[in-house]
């Protein structure tokens, strides 16, 4: 029956197209008789089915040749009347074949077997005949809209048919990826007999994701000019492939697939690299035990510097205290990488070179660092004392082999390199426990001398914060122009210094008041004669 039937379509196929018909008529008769042969194939037994599908598709092809050579025709109407034939018809092989692997899907899930075989063959097979469907039926809507015709209803419905297809293809992808995962990982722990089996498993897997993959590549491609996102199917075909084009210029696509290459590259670790996490677990287990050893160094050296009788300095003591730390670190550093297998020795000649390499790059640091060293070494300050240092005055907050923190009188806080201090005065202010405080008060030549120095005696014995030793010295020092100058010199603790500075010169200027002493201020007397004319 089946030959009967294949070589009657034959042998209309030949009449129909033997001499390339050349009217539109004779196209609009071939294009109703595919109409009759639809019908046919509609009501058909489902075994003679495929076999009329495929006659009915290769005259249709033929047919779709003949009208694209005939596009440019003047005979609108007849021309329009077969394009319009030819939607309905590709519309309904759509649907037929949409209704066929519907129903093959749902059996093919409760068989098994070469029975589930044969449907998942007979499935790729009807996918791939809608996407020629597909891509027709888009194109003849192309015709229409180029000859002018009405096609917003059509394409409406081929947009939605094309959204739904995209939405079962790429859930079957997923699906099928999925299984394939599954049987990937069970290969790691099972018989050589069963890995056969398996292995045979995954070809079959890859083949219906192959067809699949390449059914959505097209049903995107046929999306895209009605304007649908189609960036979620991207993904997936991305994410499936790993095929690189210029779809990877858009970035959620791009992160997808960074995040499916990080996925497989932790496979392959895990699968390739058994002992890397043993090596891994070894070298942070060092290193965990290296920085608790580093912490009880630490916290010993300091200990013993800061307790130590050669008193010293808070930078030496900072040095002594990281020099410990870090030499424990990287001795623990090196022994967790020779662990893992990692040969020290070209490692130690790669940091030899590239010392030599940075220290040409780096001179500048390494003169703050050489300087930092001399600090170090001779002490002309410590964290804490107020110091006057490359035209800077303040206190010293912070130090290192590299800069010295200065925090002015005005609450400045700045950052000095070590090279632009030690090649400079250093003045320490506060390195003496005792300072002397000078200080100069005039009085008027008409006061009394012995009178003012005995106030100033009074007022320096009196103030609580003068040492009474060393012993103050008052003299009268200098006669000026218009005072009389004596230098008042009382010693004091260092932390004192401005405080006496600044009582003793309003006590004095009290005191003075007081007794009728007057502290003179420049002043000139003008004589002025007048000459009387001769």
């Amino acid at each position: 029956m089946i030959k009967v039937w294949r070589c009657l379509f034959l042998m209309l196929a030949f009449v129909a197209f033997g001499s390339f018909a050349q009217s539109i008529d004779k196209i609009a008769e071939v294009q109703d008789q595919l109409m009759l042969d639809l019908t046919t194939l509609e009501s058909a037994h489902e075994a003679e089915k495929p076999f009329l599908e495929d006659i009915l598709r290769r005259k249709n092809q033929a047919l779709r040749k003949e009208i694209s050579s005939q596009l440019s025709s003047d005979k609108k109407e007849g021309l329009d009347a077969v394009l319009s034939k030819q939607t309905e018809l590709l519309q309904h092989l759509l649907s037929m074949n949409d209704v066929k692997i519907a129903s093959m899907s749902k059996e093919s899930r409760s068989a098994d077997g070469d029975a589930q075989k044969r449907l998942e063959l007979l499935i790729q097979k009807h996918i791939g005949m809608m996407d020629v469907y597909y891509e027709q039926l888009s194109k003849t809507l192309s015709w229409i809209k180029e000859r002018g015709g009405d096609v917003a209803s059509s394409e409406s419905r081929l947009k939605s048919s094309l959204i739904a297809r995209s939405e079962y293809l790429t859930n079957a992808i997923l699906y099928t990826d999925t299984q394939r995962q599954d049987l990937k990982r069970r290969l790691s722990f099972v018989s050589e007999e069963e890995k056969a089996t398996i292995k045979t498993e995954l070809v079959r897997y890859s083949e219906r994701t192959s067809v699949m993959v390449s059914s959505l590549e097209e049903t995107i491609s046929l999306m895209e000019p009605f304007g649908v996102d189609v960036t979620s199917y991207k993904r997936i075909l991305l994410a499936t492939t790993g095929d690189i084009n210029a779809d990877v210029l858009d970035i959620d696509i791009a992160l997808d697939l960074l995040e499916g290459w990080l996925h497989s590259f932790s496979g392959w670790a895990f699968e390739n690299t058994p002992s890397f996490f043993v090596k891994l677990a070894v070298l942070l287990g060092i290193l965990y035990v290296t920085s608790l050893i580093a912490k009880v160094a630490r916290k010993m050296v300091r200990k013993s510097v800061s307790h130590s009788k050669m008193d010293f300095s808070v930078l030496m003591q900072e040095f002594f205290v990281s020099i410990a730390s870090k030499t424990v670190i990287l001795i623990g550093l090196l022994i967790a990488l020779s662990q893992i297998g990692i040969e020290l020795a070209p490692l130690l000649t790669g940091f030899g070179v590239a010392g030599v390499i940075i220290g040409f790059a780096l001179q500048d640091t390494l003169s703050n660092f050489a300087s930092g060293l001399m600090i170090l070494i001779y002490r002309p300050y410590d964290v804490s004392d107020m110091v006057n240092v490359a035209g800077v005055q303040g206190t010293v907050k912070d130090m290192s082999l590299v800069s010295t923190t200065i925090q002015t009188i005005d609450n400045q806080r700045l950052v000095i390199p070590n090279n632009k201090i030690w090649g400079d005065v250093i003045n320490n202010i506060t390195a003496e426990r005792v300072r002397r405080v000078d200080m100069v008060f005039g009085i008027g030549y008409a006061d009394d001398i012995d009178k003012a120095k005995a106030v100033l005696h009074d007022i320096i014995l009196t103030h609580p914060k003068v040492l009474k030793k060393p012993e103050h010295m008052i003299k009268l020092h200098t006669l000026n122009t218009s005072s009389v100058d004596f230098v008042v010199r009382p010693w004091v603790k260092t932390n004192d210094y401005w405080d006496v500075y600044w009582d003793v010169t309003e006590t004095v200027k009290k005191r003075f008041d007081e007794e009728g002493i007057t502290i003179p201020f420049p002043q000139r007397d003008v004589h002025i004669y007048n000459h009387e004319e001769s």
